[in-house]
């Protein structure tokens, strides 16, 4: 219970900071958030291409791979384990809203007000992006490219709700397999 006090707390004071940057800085770029059958489908569909990036990259025999996943299910038997499912939905709905609302809703956005074209706003966030979830230099550059297929989404579609639900999305099903595989071991695709 302390993770998920912790995780309200962290994630939506990003989404706070972030919406007040937003206002301060009269950043409107990117902020448009649509919810429709269009973009409900939009974010399913790219949610599932990261999804089968994740299993794709779960075949591949590199260590840094391994690595990550050790400390990926190493966290959640610390963390998370005693989490409902409702629980683990709000973990990964706070941290689609509150990371995409600082790194999608107020960099990216912020630099292209500033006249930085798209590629570079998205690059340097994504950079940043990766910083943030540097616990190695596989994670880190994994984010980075994460980051840089969220930031191009909202781009594509100028729509703030695709970037939060894709990784709102992608972080609950990646809970849940990591749920399902540390409960039962047997159930993962490769170990």
């Amino acid at each position: 219970m302390k993770f998920l006090k912790w995780t309200v707390f962290t994630e939506g004071g990003m989404a706070l900071i972030a919406l007040l940057f937003i206002c301060f800085f009269s950043i409107d770029a990117g902020i448009h958030f649509q919810f429709n059958g269009y973009q409900i489908l939009t974010a399913g569909g790219a949610a599932l291409i990261l999804l089968a990036g994740y299993f794709i990259l779960r075949l591949l025999p590199f260590s840094g791979l391994r690595n990550i996943e050790q400390i990926v299910r190493d966290v959640f038997r610390q963390y998370m384990s005693g989490l409902s499912l409702q629980q683990l939905a709000a973990v990964s709905l706070l941290a689609g809203i509150g990371e995409e609302l600082l790194f999608r809703g107020f960099m990216q956005s912020g630099l292209c007000k500033i006249s930085l074209p798209a590629w570079l706003s998205i690059l340097l966030t994504s950079l940043l992006f990766g910083l943030a979830h540097a616990v190695t230099l596989t994670y880190f550059l994994l984010a980075c490219v994460i980051s840089i297929y969220l930031g191009w989404l909202l781009v594509w579609t100028d729509n703030m709700f695709v970037p939060i639900a894709v990784h709102a999305l992608y972080d609950f099903f990646i809970l849940l397999f990591i749920r399902q595989t540390t409960q039962n071991p047997s159930a993962a695709v490769s170990e």
